[in-house]
């Protein structure tokens, strides 16, 4: 059969088409693109984003595509182009997961906000369905609060944002929560009081709200609301965000509460941090514009004094001065900002307003490590004495020695207070396995072998945690075992500045101090020596803990208006640095027991001897 001429050119054109070269789709690199789209986002260009997302939505498919649309129909939403987001919600929907299905009504019902129609957006909010996810939750949250605003239901509204908290993980995240309440009473809501604490905490500051244009009635009306809801969390997030934004730049509270443990069996230590604060005050320039209040912890309780130098008023809280007492501030802290003069041993609040410092040993294993590494150590043993403090100085040594890239091979600890320390000492360095050796040895040939113990070889330095009276025993047995030739660093609790004899036990031994007493400048001397005048043995005993409280005094200088402070502060308890956790680390000088006496090492610091 014959097909006629065009059929036969039509089949081989088509056979020509099959067989010629298809284009090929280049695959996006959705990551970057993601990535950019974030970016842009964050640095507020919406429009970008969009653009960006629709890009994404298009190369993608099933759930991603999904999220995609979303993520640009939020945008949208922000952006008030309700139409085009209802376009993406529509196309979003087909494919779209239960969590997904949530997510689009809660963007229905911001899109019914934006509209002036509250009762829309609680109607489509009333639609989610379980499981309902933490993102669902937080979206909805705030959707159903700003809806029961906008009705005037402002107890409801708050309650809603009051749950929405709970389900926030950053600082940053909470206090927007807590801006779209305070935002809320302005003008004064109608509603009463509910019965609910955290609630109707919010809803008494309507009237501070209101008259945040005269800052002396503002404060005073904080104040007022503060004796009655002391731990309320608006104390330590919005409002101490507010009081902080007010202040001016350069100035200094005209207020400071001292809080310290004055009548206790630590009166001795909170005197010389409280002789130090005052020597600090009277010679600042701002003698005549400040007031310090000095309040015992002992007497009131730590809590009980904290809030009531908030109630007087106070701008600043230096204190308290106990790591338990610190503790026992944490749920007031943040409303006035506040340098405590110790570490807690829990988390602090939030937001930026709770400042701690102190002689943390903490700060001396960190130098001890970064003094050690530059030195080329990467092995190390440590003995530390056996009790919770030891063990958890022993915990940080290794976590930032490891971090660092060395490696902890050992450890022991001492009884404190023990007259023996041999046993330690020998299991530590490894003598004890030499000694097992050589009499397995002998019991095995039944004849004596000549024999010398040794120590394990492999260690670069070695850690140590003691008292004085505990270094004097246990730097000689370090040497007795054979390990007199490693560097061998102690934390600044080793040297009793009391002492005039000569520690020739401590030998060689390393250790970071404050600098008032290893590297005095001129001032500090001067100080010093003034101190030695009026309270000769307290003013010896006592010198780090009355640098501390000096220091303290600047300290309220650079961290009370946060206006461009100059970081490192240079002190009498080292150079101090406020790290991002509200915590004032001290960088340390280094000294050397030479000849029985501290010496001072320049830095960079070689490898040192023990013997």
């Amino acid at each position: 059969m014959r097909f006629p001429s065009y059929i036969v050119f039509a089949i081989g054109a088509s056979l020509l088409a099959a067989c010629a070269p298809q284009p090929t789709t280049t695959p996006i690199d959705k990551s970057a693109i993601e990535a950019r789209a974030r970016a842009a986002a964050e640095a507020g260009d919406s429009t970008a984003a969009v653009t960006l997302y629709r890009e994404l939505a298009d190369a993608s498919s099933g759930s991603e595509r999904v999220d995609y649309l979303l993520e640009g129909a939020d945008l949208l939403v922000a952006r008030q182009e309700t139409a085009t987001a209802e376009r993406w919600l529509d196309e979003a929907a087909p494919g779209a997961s239960q969590e997904q299905r949530n997510l689009i009504l809660t963007l229905h019902a911001r899109i019914a906000l934006s509209a002036g129609n509250p009762e829309r957006a609680l109607e489509t909010l009333a639609r989610l369905s379980a499981p309902i996810t933490v993102p669902v939750l937080v979206a909805a949250g705030e959707a159903r609060a700003r809806a029961f605003f906008a009705l005037n239901r402002h107890a409801e509204g708050i309650a809603a944002l009051v749950e929405r908290e709970a389900w926030l993980e950053s600082s940053a995240e909470i206090l927007a929560n807590q801006r779209l309440i305070w935002d809320s009473l302005v003008p004064p809501p109608l509603s009463q009081p509910t019965g609910d604490e955290i609630v109707d905490g919010w809803l008494a500051l309507s009237p501070a709200a209101n008259a945040q244009a005269d800052p002396v009635e503002f404060r005073r009306l904080l104040l007022e609301w503060r004796r009655v809801y002391f731990a309320h969390p608006a104390a330590s997030g919005v409002l101490a965000d507010l009081l902080r934004t007010q202040r001016v730049a350069g100035a200094r509270p005209s207020k400071i509460a001292l809080l310290l443990p004055l009548d206790s069996p630590q009166r001795t230590q909170a005197l010389a941090v409280r002789d130090g604060f005052m020597a600090a005050h009277l010679e600042s320039r701002a003698l005549r514009e400040t007031t310090v209040s000095v309040y015992d912890t002992s007497a009131l309780g730590a809590a009980s004094a904290y809030l009531q130098a908030q109630l007087d008023g106070a701008e600043f809280i230096v204190g308290p001065l106990l790591r338990n007492e610190v503790d026992s501030v944490l749920e007031q802290g943040g409303f006035v900002p506040t340098l405590s003069l110790n570490w807690a041993q829990t988390e602090t609040p939030g937001f930026g307003n709770f400042y701690q410092f102190g002689l943390a040993p903490e700060d001396e294993i960190s130098a001890i490590v970064h003094q050690a590494v530059a030195a080329g150590h990467k092995t190390a043993v440590a003995i530390v004495a056996s009790d919770e403090r030891g063990y958890r100085l022993l915990n940080t040594f290794r976590t930032e020695f490891e971090a660092l890239g060395g490696q902890l091979l050992n450890s022991a600890g001492y009884v404190p207070d023990a007259q023996d320390v041999s046993g330690a000492i020998r299991d530590l360095l490894n003598v004890s396995r030499s000694e097992q050796r050589h009499r397995r040895l002998e019991a095995n040939l039944g004849v004596d072998v000549a024999f010398e113990a040794r120590r394990r070889q492999d260690i670069d330095m070695i850690f140590v945690q003691a008292s004085p009276p505990m270094g004097r025993l246990l730097a000689p047995n370090l040497r007795f075992y054979y390990a007199g030739d490693i560097p061998t660093y102690a934390t600044a609790e080793i040297y009793e500045p009391t002492n005039r004899a000569t520690d020739t036990d401590l030998e060689g031994v390393v250790f970071p101090d404050v600098p008032l007493l290893v590297s005095p400048d001129a001032r500090a001397a001067a100080l010093t020596q003034a101190l030695q005048a009026h309270w000769p043995r307290r003013a010896q005993q006592w010198l780090r803990l009355y640098g501390l409280g000096f220091d303290a005094y600047v300290l309220v200088d650079a961290l009370f208006a946060q206006d461009g402070a100059a970081w490192p502060v240079a002190g009498f308890s080292g150079a101090l640095e406020l790290d991002a956790f509200g915590k004032i680390r001290r960088g340390l000088p280094f000294a050397q027991f030479r000849n029985g006496r501290p010496a001072l090492l320049a830095p960079p610091t070689a490898v040192f001897s023990s013997q």
